[in-house]
């Protein structure tokens, strides 16, 4: 195996800001050791964007379309992509560099991520990234993005999210998303996803952990699951099925005082990844 880990250092259109200063943390120089120990072969490169002034908007669905590209050359090659980036909804580039119409996803998120821009109440475009997978937002910028085709619901699942507002329940409902709270819980939902995907997409966003266990985010609310459950869960993932590519999202290195989100987000890699 040779990796390519993508680093897309943005947070809402703003370069290495806040969660966009994320993936440089992850990369140096804990990613590049890590990979370096394990003995893994991988290169690196970075995506940016050309305007100096980007809008919030238009920055996240030309960013994904970047990263679809290379995500897709990456598939190609026989390279196994790791995503970084500020803001999850770069997933949505990720998922369809893999060729969305035979990805499933596990996403672990303390979040729903499934508002639109009819029932937001925050007005933050990363609180979309799965109504926008699902189709039920942004449809006409999706479909900028190469490789994008509306991934059903019952085709994601969702882990540890439990900071979720009423319309995105009913959204997520709507939809089939399956969402579970234990690793039992996700073997159960593997069982089926398997039979319906030639492979996953693995999210995580490390707000998914308590925050006694770590803090990733500004936004990581109380009773979220340990780093074990994490990693287990991840190892029932690659036990599972075929894991076609990584993303390690929202992470913002100014919150992460005492660095436990960090290890958690390379002991994820190692678990994934080991031989």
């Amino acid at each position: 195996m040779k990796v390519r880990v993508i680093l897309v250092p943005y947070d809402s259109g703003y370069c290495r800001k806040r969660m966009g200063c994320g993936p440089d943390r992850i990369f140096e120089p804990g990613l590049k050791e890590l990979l370096g120990g394990m003995k893994i072969p991988f290169d690196h490169e970075e995506i940016s964007l050309e305007s100096a002034y980007p809008s919030e908007i238009s920055a996240a669905f030309q960013l994904s379309g970047k990263v679809a590209g290379r995500v897709q050359e990456c598939r190609a090659r026989g390279l196994f992509p790791i995503v970084l980036s500020g803001n999850c909804g770069i997933a949505l580039g990720t998922v369809s560099g893999c060729g969305a119409e035979k990805t499933g996803v596990v996403w672990f998120d303390a979040h729903g991520e499934a508002t639109t821009p009819d029932t937001t109440r925050s007005g933050f475009l990363d609180g979309m990234p799965i109504s926008t997978l699902l189709g039920r937002a942004w449809q006409n910028l999706a479909r900028t993005v190469p490789g994008f085709a509306p991934v059903p619901g019952e085709r994601i699942v969702l882990f540890g999210a439990r900071q979720v507002e009423e319309a995105e329940n009913n959204l997520l409902d709507e939809a089939g998303v399956r969402r579970v709270a234990t690793v039992a819980q996700l073997m159960k939902s593997l069982s089926s996803l398997t039979k319906v995907v030639d492979q996953i997409y693995l999210h995580v966003d490390l707000d998914v952990l308590d925050p006694t266990e770590a803090i990733a985010n500004q936004w990581t609310p109380p009773n979220g699951i340990t780093v074990q459950t994490l990693l287990d869960a991840v190892a029932e993932v690659r036990k599972q099925v075929k894991v076609a590519a990584l993303g390690i999202a929202s992470y913002d290195p100014a919150v992460d005082r005492d660095g436990r989100a960090l290890s958690a987000a390379l002991n994820v890699v190692e678990v994934l990844l080991r031989k």
